[in-house]
C-alpha cells in the first residue's frame, strides 16, 4: 500500500476553516498547521504497527441488530406539524439557506 503523505500549510488550513464556516486570524492559521502537523505525525505511527495476521474487525460489538417488523401507523397530520413550525409557506416549512455560492 503506497503512503500519502498530506502536506498540511497556510492554505490547506483555509480551506479547512471556509468549510467548517469560521474566520481564522492569521495567529490562529500558524497555530493550526502546527497543530494539524503534530496530530498526523501522532495518529501516522498507527501505519508502524504489524497488522499482518490481524483479522479485519468488522463489527466492534458482539451484540446482534434486533430486527422488527415494520408497523405502519399514523402521521402527524400536516397542519398541525406546520403549525409548530417558525415559517411556514404553502404547506412547507421555510429554513434559512444552507448553500452558500462561492
Amino acid at each position: 500500500m503506497s503512503k500519502e503523505e498530506v502536506k498540511v500549510n497556510e492554505k490547506l488550513v483555509k480551506e479547512i476553516a471556509s468549510l467548517a464556516r469560521l474566520d481564522l486570524t492569521n495567529e490562529e492559521t500558524e497555530m493550526f498547521v502546527s497543530q494539524f502537523k503534530d496530530i498526523l505525525d501522532y495518529v501516522s505511527i498507527l501505519n508502524e504497527v504489524d497488522t499482518e495476521n490481524v483479522q479485519p474487525a468488522y463489527l466492534s460489538s458482539a451484540n446482534m441488530s434486533v430486527v422488527r417488523e415494520d408497523i405502519i401507523e399514523p402521521s402527524v397530520p400536516t397542519d398541525v406539524f406546520i403549525s409548530n413550525a417558525p415559517q411556514s409557506k404553502d404547506q412547507y416549512i421555510v429554513i434559512p439557506r444552507v448553500h452558500v455560492e462561492q
